[in-house]
């Protein structure tokens, strides 16, 4: 009987570390965005350092490596398309019509605004306002899904991409990875320098049009992603040295260091994902390696996995909050229970979204199984 197709290797530290990023786009928006707390030092904790964003854009390059590691096209582009809309839609879908119920009942919400008119909260529903360069298409309905937005754009645009990527030569995989790196570190000097226009309200003192092209635009963000589907290749064909997990992030405190003396629109843009996206391969040549870590325990593995849905209820979950509490402020001791209730709260919801709702679509479009990899040791 002929085999079937071989599955790759697993990664589950890869799943994991998608729980500590989470929390970190949780405590930055919970502080910086909902400001709960009357000692504004503690408020400032939120953009002290731009961990959230940093994140946010580990998000990206795991994206891009995962999808090249699990997805090998053997199936063909129909069912990977399945897969992503099963993956994002029905979460998506149901917190929109959620906050849109909201904002319904309780008027306009800070963080989240009027209800939306038809057209912007329809194109929020397709998940392509990031690509529409006027705010109240972007940030309309449930704002923080933008980056979501951007992820579609690299699921459509990755069938095509990948082509040419996966036939680069293994011994150029790194200087490629190199030419990616330095479009995310130039392109935002290029945008601050060509791009001007009035402060925007919501990022001052970059314009909209400045904000928008250095961080919600989804072909400024492709970079990142890129660069986790070079790293995948770079790991399977061999080209990857081993590196300290320090290392790279050393480098992250480098370039934030660098941010007082840089133009101001590289406070807001990607650059920190240049030594972050290093981290990637290192995790997952120790799962390869068979070394355990705590990022691969199941409960972890299980906050990664639910990840998706904390990031899209989080961002109501705090406005709501913030508008049962009005003008109050709190000391730090309630602040923080405020806080770990709301964590709380966004993990039980994401629990239940996807145990219910995430689990059962995905094993109903999952790939039938195929041969175990082979034993990388062995």
């Amino acid at each position: 009987m002929t085999p079937g197709p071989v599955l790759p290797p697993r990664l589950p530290s890869l799943t994991g570390v998608r729980a500590p990023l989470a929390v970190l786009v949780f405590v930055a928006h919970a502080l910086g965005s909902a400001r709960f707390f009357a000692d504004d030092s503690i408020n400032s904790l939120g953009f002290l350092l731009p961990y959230g964003p940093a994140a946010l854009s580990l998000f990206f390059v795991l994206s891009g490596f995962v999808l090249v590691w699990s997805e090998p096209w053997r199936e063909g582009v129909g069912p990977y398309f399945r897969r992503r809309v099963v993956r994002i839609l029905p979460t998506h879908a149901l917190t929109w019509a959620a906050v849109l119920l909201l904002l319904a009942a309780l008027g306009p919400l800070p963080l989240l605004g009027p209800l939306p008119e038809v057209g912007p909260a329809l194109v929020n529903l397709s998940l392509l306002q990031s690509l529409v360069p006027l705010p109240d298409y972007l940030l309309s309905v449930n704002g923080i899904n933008w980056s979501v937005s951007c992820e579609v754009v690299f699921y459509l645009l990755l069938p095509v991409i990948s082509r040419p990527l996966l036939r680069v030569p293994d011994h150029r995989l790194w200087a490629c990875f190199g030419a990616l790196a330095a479009v995310v570190l130039v392109l935002p000097g290029v945008i601050g320098a060509l791009v001007d226009g009035p402060p925007w309200a919501l990022w001052p003192p970059l314009s909209f049009e400045q904000a928008w092209l250095v961080n919600f635009f989804p072909l400024t963000r492709l970079p990142e992603f890129l660069m986790g589907v070079v790293l995948a290749r770079i790991v399977a064909t061999g080209q990857w040295r081993p590196v300290r997990a320090w290392w790279p992030l050393l480098g992250v405190a480098a370039v934030w260091a660098l941010l007082p003396v840089l133009p101001q629109v590289y406070a807001r843009s990607a650059i920190a994902a240049v030594p972050l996206a290093l981290l990637v391969p290192v995790m997952a040549v120790r799962d390869l390696e068979g070394r355990r870590s705590w990022l691969s325990r199941r409960w972890v593995r299980v906050a990664g996995d639910m990840s998706y849905a904390t990031y899209l209820l989080h961002w109501p979950l705090l406005a709501v909050a913030k508008h049962v509490m009005g003008d109050r402020l709190v000391g730090w001791g309630e602040g923080l229970l405020l806080v770990a209730a709301l964590y709380a709260l966004t993990q039980g919801l994401s629990l239940l979204l996807h145990r219910w709702v995430e689990r059962p679509l995905l094993r109903r479009v999952h790939r039938p199984r195929l041969s175990p990899a082979p034993d990388p040791a062995g």
